[in-house]
């Protein structure tokens, strides 16, 4: 019984001096040389590079998938506006034109669901595009400057052959699940607003007798869009 005691209590000072000896292997272990060991800065490069390609590969496939959407959409205005587009490198669920050029945010490429909802963002900077505003007879502010954006827009975006009701839904989801929430900035019309513009927009292009309904935003609707002489 006690010969039995030692030999177990060997055994364990063997493993404590074994465990003492790794941890203080570890400890004196040059920081750097065991990282090295694991990832060179060679493989690290290389990683780097393939990575670089796969991200320059994946803008220039959007980029054409934007410029497949831009040019259907203009193939469908009577007197299209001169555009150019390009991708943005910004994660903002965003797109805006700059220097008369349209620009639109990996971020917001990244949340489109289809090219419904792609021609709908793109529509819409089209209307904000020079040659469209000289044409049109809002003359309220920002805000309406907006909301016409998005009266061309859908109309570019039905004629060219997309859904613009699936198309709206862009906007339900950004209510939803982006922190702007229900209102996209206070100077553009809500998200509500926008997916019930397209609703009704969609109501007069499908049923061209429905400016004689007598619901009051169906008509002045259809008032605001006739004044717009450049449209499908």
């Amino acid at each position: 019984m006690a010969r039995g005691w030692k030999r177990a209590n060997l055994g364990a000072g063997v493993l404590t001096a074994g465990v003492l000896m790794l941890v203080s292997a570890c400890a004196t272990a040059p920081r750097g040389e065991s990282f090295n060991a694991l990832v060179s800065e060679q493989q690290a490069q290389a990683q780097a590079s393939r990575l670089e390609q796969r991200a320059a590969r994946f803008r220039w496939d959007q980029q054409v998938r934007l410029e497949g959407v831009l040019t259907r959409l203009l193939l469908g205005v009577p007197r299209p506006s001169p555009a150019a587009i390009e991708v943005a490198v910004c994660d903002e669920v965003n797109a805006f034109v700059s220097d008369g050029r349209i620009k639109v945010c990996l971020g917001m490429l990244r949340f489109v669901q289809s090219d419904d909802e792609l021609a709908v963002v793109l529509g819409h900077e089209l209307g904000h595009l020079p040659t469209s505003t000289e044409r049109g007879l809002l003359r309220g502010g920002q805000i309406d400057a907006e909301r016409e954006a998005d009266i061309r827009g859908l109309f570019y975006a039905h004629h060219a052959g997309y859904d613009i009701t699936k198309g709206a839904r862009v906007f339900e989801r950004m209510a939803i699940e982006l922190s702007s929430g229900l209102r996209e900035a206070d100077s553009h019309p809500t998200h509500a607003e926008r997916i019930v513009l397209a609703e009704r927009i969609a109501q007069l292009l499908d049923a061209r007798g429905a400016e004689s309904n007598p619901e009051v935003t169906l008509k002045r609707l259809y008032q605001l869009m006739d004044s717009f002489d450049d449209l499908p």
